[in-house]
């Protein structure tokens, strides 16, 4: 093993340690997918043959190559995933601000009745001056 394993495996050893202690504090799934995650990468790093193995059974060839593509496909699934989640969030809040609107309303009043001082600069009068 050289360096870059010594070094790779230890940081990934301990996130993964760190996994285990969050999945045991909390009881999340997410934690033990995280595990895998971490393993997967400790055997990849440990055995980069294996990888070359599996690219070359599954007709890619190159080890990298697998490692690349399956980065690809998992990042652009969490994009979306993250996407949609931020969809549904903002979705939500707009109901809840909604929902505050016309609990707040007070019937008679309207918005247009407050007092407020708009700039000279975006009074009609003042535009009509300048030209």
């Amino acid at each position: 093993m050289n360096l870059f394993q010594w070094l790779a495996i230890s940081v990934l050893a301990v996130l993964a340690v760190l996994e285990v202690r969050a999945y045991i504090k909390n009881h999340q799934p997410i934690h033990l997918l995280r595990e895998c995650v971490w393993l997967l990468a400790i055997v990849s790093v440990a055995f980069p043959s294996l990888t070359t193995y599996v690219a070359s059974w599954l007709g890619i060839g190159r080890g990298t190559d697998l490692v690349f593509y399956g980065f690809m496909f998992v990042s652009t699934g969490i994009i979306f995933h993250l996407y949609g989640r931020n969809y549904l969030l903002r979705r939500d809040l707009v109901e809840l601000a909604r929902r505050d609107a016309l609990r707040s309303a007070v019937a008679g009043e309207s918005v247009a009745k407050t007092d407020t001082k708009r700039p000279p600069e975006f009074d009609q009068d003042s535009q009509e001056e300048r030209q």
